[in-house]
């Protein structure tokens, strides 16, 4: 899920109440030093931004990691509410640490870094991110297992690399919108978003002209065709676009490009298919899957394929708004994995 607001996101922020105190305050920033990426270059004095709400119960067996989806930040996950008491990660059961993802523009960035900025910046992928926070979890927090990892389009595949790099750490995941690798088609969306960005980084473009043309190409996947045709009318098309583009004020091009690019390389299986037998295997957690059969902008298919080998719950949600499904079907959505939770204990 990009940052986009639609006219239906935007309608839905408006109508919620104020937000908590805790959405006014920044971020909590933990200094990594030098870290290592799996490529084996270094992202220079790293830093990973986080925040945390509700209390840790005295067993610690309550704790909910949220990573942040594409171009998305920590703060976005409160202003849709998916954070608090009796929201989807409810703050009144478990101690959630909401983590921004490296390239996020508030971590470690391509738009942030003093010694590697813009095209400089290393190339990070989904494993990269989540080393990151298992080490801001396991040494800043010192936590070292969780309730749970959850998170929504590039935060489900972020749980996806979950339970393949640290299958021990959680006793439950659960991927929205989410998916285990790359098909086709989904290689296909975001090369031609790279090349875009590319030609137009090429020829002097400034980010709010790339913000421009990124802005509706997310918009033609993000929902679906009959979505768009019920409920935007051919000659609000331009409003809806504009709508949308109030929300990538602060687009940096290098940031874009450098969590689409990880996206583009993930694959929690690698190469063979004995790496997806492996990572089968060694699954330990509990694992509730959430997908929208019509979801264009994340393939839903190897998350729903994977289901059954995993012995995990698989959710499909029914509704024509493609990948924000979820979001049009929250108050389904945030039922399931509330009774989800509650079908078995803590550890």
């Amino acid at each position: 899920m990009p940052r986009s607001l639609t006219v239906f996101a935007l309608s839905l922020a408006l109508s919620l109440v104020s937000l908590p105190l805790a959405a006014m305050q920044p971020a909590k920033v933990a200094s990594l030093g030098d870290f290592q990426l799996v490529s084996g270059e270094v992202i220079r004095e790293a830093r990973i931004a986080y925040r945390t709400f509700g209390e840790i119960n005295a067993e610690k067996n309550n704790i909910l990691v949220f990573p942040t989806w594409f171009d998305g930040k920590t703060s976005d996950l409160l202003k849709y509410e998916l954070i608090g008491p009796g929201k989807l990660a409810d703050s009144s059961r478990y101690f959630v640490v909401a983590i921004d993802a490296l390239g996020n523009g508030v971590s470690s960035s391509p738009s942030n870094s003093a010694d590697q900025p813009g095209g400089a910046f290393p190339a990070i992928t989904i494993t990269d991110m989540v080393n990151s926070q298992h080490r801001l979890l396991t040494k800043h927090l010192h936590i070292d297992h969780v309730k749970a990892v959850m998170g929504i389009s590039m935060g489900g595949m972020q749980t996806c690399q979950w339970l393949g790099s640290y299958p021990d750490f959680m006793d439950a995941a659960i991927p929205i919108d989410g998916t285990p690798k790359m098909t086709s088609y989904d290689m296909l969306q975001w090369q031609t978003h790279e090349r875009i960005i590319g030609v137009m980084q090429g020829a002097g473009h400034s980010n709010a002209d790339i913000a421009e043309v990124v802005s509706p190409l997310n918009l033609m996947t993000l929902w679906t065709p009959d979505y768009l045709v019920e409920n935007v009318e051919a000659d609000e098309v331009q409003a809806f676009i504009d709508e949308s583009l109030q929300s990538y004020s602060d687009f940096d091009a290098y940031d874009y490009l450098s969590q689409l690019r990880a996206m583009m390389n993930h694959n929690v299986f690698g190469a063979s298919h004995e790496g997806r037998q492996s990572y089968i295997d060694n699954t330990r957690a509990r694992v509730l899957i959430i997908g929208v059969a019509g979801d264009q902008m994340v393939n839903p298919t190897p998350a729903k394929e994977l289901s059954a080998p995993l012995g995990a719950s698989y959710y499909a949600v029914e509704s024509n708004c493609g990948h924000m499904g979820t979001t049009c079907a929250a108050v389904d959505v945030t039922r399931r994995v509330h009774s989800f939770f509650d079908s078995f204990s803590h550890r």
